[in-house]
C-alpha cells in the first residue's frame, strides 16, 4: 500500500518541482478473474491485472494529462514530466478553479472481502458450471447462451498538491448468465440472471435456475393488446430506461449546458410524490460504494428527487467549483470510445448507486394493482432514447400480459413508447423488495398510462 502512494507522492512532487502550480496523482486498477460461458460450456478462463499511474499538472489554467502501466519511480516521474508538456501545450481553461481540497473520509461497510481476494480461477469455473446445471434442470431444452463468473480486486491511491490522500480497496463476485428455451415452434427470448456482491455471497443455482425458469415460462406465448396501459416494470427494465434518460438528467455538466430536462427546476415537482431517489456512494454493499470518488473527493448520499421534488444533482470537483457548489463525490474514469481503463482518462461525472427508495407492496400486490396490463421484465433499445427530451421506444422481451390481476402469459412482438421523464410521474405504487441492477437500487414500480403496442 504505502508504495503506491509514495509513488503518487513522488509524482506530485515532480511537477510541483518542474513547475507546475497544482498536481495529482492516481494509481488505480487490480485483477480481474474469471470464466466466460458459451452455448452451455465453459469456453475460456482469464486472469488479468492491470494498474496504472496518471498525473494530471496544471499551469495557471492549463491542464495536462499522462498515464502509464509502468509503476516505477522512473516512470511516476516521466508522467509529471510529459503531463506538465501537455499542460504547456494546451490553452487555458478559462474555467478552471482548483484540483480538490482534502476533508474527512466514510467508513464504507460490506466493500471488501479477504475470500474473494482469495478465490482462484478453479472456483470460477466451478461457479460457472453450477449456474449451468441449474439452467439446464429448469425446464426440457433449456440452453445456456451465455454467462460467466467474474471477481475483481480493485484498489485506489489517490495524492494531490493540496493535501489529498486517501487509499482504498474494494472486492466483487459475481454469476451471470443468458438462457434461452424451446417448445415446439415457440423460441424465448434471451432472459438473463444474474448474482453479484461485494462479499463471497453469490448463489450460483439461483442464477442459473432463474434465468432457466424465466426462459421456459416465455416460451407459453399468447395474445398481446394494443392502447394504454398500466405496467409493473422490474428493476432491469426500469435500469435501462432511467440510465439512458435520467441518469444524463442529473449530471451536472448536463445541466449547465442545458442539455438537461432538469435545467432550472430545482424546487420543483418532476415525478411522482410517492418517489424519492437519491445517488449513494457510500451505500453498505453497494456494487458501486467506495471511500472516495477518482479524484479523492470523499463519496456521499446525495439526494435528487425526494418525494417528487428535484433536489439537486451530481457533480465531479471540475463542475463542482465551476458552479459554486461542492463536489458530491461522482468522479470517474476510464472508458470512452477507446475503452481506457480506469486511470487512462481525466474525471468525467457519473452515478455510484442511485437508490429508488422502496414501498411497502407485495409482488401479488403490485400485480394485482395492474390488474389489466403488462408485466417488463427487460427492455430492448433503450440505449436510442433522447436523454434530453427523454422520448424512448423500446421492445419487450421477456413481458408477460397480466389479467384480472395475475399473469397470464407471454407476450412476444411487443414494444411500449413513452417519456421518460413523465413516466417517473405515473408511478402509483412501488414494490418492498429492492435490488441492485447495474447502478440503480430500486423495486419493481407499477407505472400507469403507458403506451403498448402489439403487432
Amino acid at each position: 500500500m504505502s508504495s503506491y502512494l509514495d509513488l503518487c507522492r513522488k509524482a506530485v512532487e515532480e511537477a510541483i518541482k518542474l513547475g507546475a502550480s497544482e498536481a495529482e496523482a492516481l494509481v488505480f486498477g487490480g485483477r480481474t478473474m474469471g470464466s466466460e460461458i458459451e452455448r452451455g460450456q465453459i469456453k475460456s478462463c482469464n486472469d488479468i491485472t492491470d494498474v496504472g499511474i496518471a498525473v494530471r499538472a496544471i499551469l495557471n489554467g492549463s491542464i495536462g494529462f499522462a498515464f502509464t502501466n509502468i509503476l516505477t519511480e522512473e516512470s511516476a516521474k516521466e508522467m509529471a514530466n510529459r503531463a506538465l508538456k501537455a499542460a504547456k501545450s494546451s490553452p487555458r481553461d478559462e474555467n478552471w478553479r482548483s484540483l480538490p481540497s482534502p476533508k474527512p473520509y466514510p467508513s464504507v461497510p460490506e466493500t471488501y472481502d479477504r475470500r474473494v481476494e482469495e478465490l482462484t480461477s478453479d472456483t470460477a469455473v466451478e461457479l460457472s458450471q453450477r449456474a449451468i446445471e441449474a439452467a439446464v434442470g429448469a425446464g426440457p431444452n433449456v440452453l445456456p447462451a451465455f454467462g460467466g463468473t467474474q471477481v475483481q480486486v480493485v484498489e485506489l491511491f489517490c495524492v494531490n498538491s493540496h493535501g489529498v490522500e486517501v487509499y482504498d480497496k474494494g472486492t466483487a463476485v459475481a454469476t451471470y448468465l443468458a438462457a434461452m428455451a424451446r417448445k415446439g415452434a415457440q423460441v424465448s427470448p434471451m432472459c438473463f440472471e444474474f448474482s453479484a456482491s461485494r462479499k463471497y455471497e453469490v448463489d450460483p443455482e439461483w442464477v442459473g435456475k432463474e434465468a432457466g425458469s424465466l426462459a421456459v415460462k416465455s416460451t407459453e406465448v399468447g395474445p398481446a393488446e394494443s392502447g394504454k396501459f398500466k405496467v409493473l416494470l422490474d428493476p432491469f427494465a426500469l435500469q435501462s430506461i432511467l440510465t439512458y434518460t435520467f441518469v444524463e438528467a442529473i449530471k451536472g455538466d448536463n445541466v449547465y449546458r442545458g442539455k438537461s430536462a432538469y435545467k432550472n427546476k430545482v424546487g420543483e415537482e418532476v415525478a411522482s410524490e410517492i418517489l424519492s431517489i437519491y445517488d449513494d456512494g457510500t451505500l453498505p454493499g453497494g456494487l458501486y460504494s467506495a471511500k472516495a470518488d477518482l479524484e479523492g473527493v470523499p463519496c456521499q448520499r446525495t439526494p435528487i428527487i425526494e418525494r417528487g421534488v428535484l433536489s439537486g444533482f451530481i457533480y465531479d470537483n471540475y463542475w463542482a467549483k465551476l458552479v459554486g457548489k461542492e463536489s458530491t463525490g461522482n468522479a470517474r474514469r476510464g472508458g470512452g470510445g477507446l475503452g481506457l481503463p480506469g486511470y487512462g482518462t481525466v474525471p468525467s461525472i457519473n452515478p455510484t448507486n442511485i437508490v429508488i427508495e422502496p414501498g411497502d407492496a407485495s409482488e401479488e400486490e403490485l400485480i394485482s394493482e395492474v390488474k389489466d396490463g403488462y408485466y417488463i421484465r427487460e427492455v430492448q433499445g433503450a440505449h436510442q432514447s433522447n436523454p434530453e427530451t427523454g422520448e424512448f421506444s423500446v421492445a419487450l422481451a421477456p413481458a408477460f400480459r397480466i389479467k384480472e390481476g395475475r399473469i397470464t402469459h407471454a407476450v412476444k412482438g411487443v414494444m411500449m413508447a413513452g417519456n421518460a421523464y413523465e413516466m417517473l410521474k405515473k408511478i402509483v405504487l412501488m414494490g418492498k423488495e429492492a435490488r441492485q441492477v447495474g447502478n440503480f437500487v430500486t423495486p419493481k414500480v407499477v407505472v400507469e398510462g403507458m403506451t403498448i403496442i402489439a403487432k
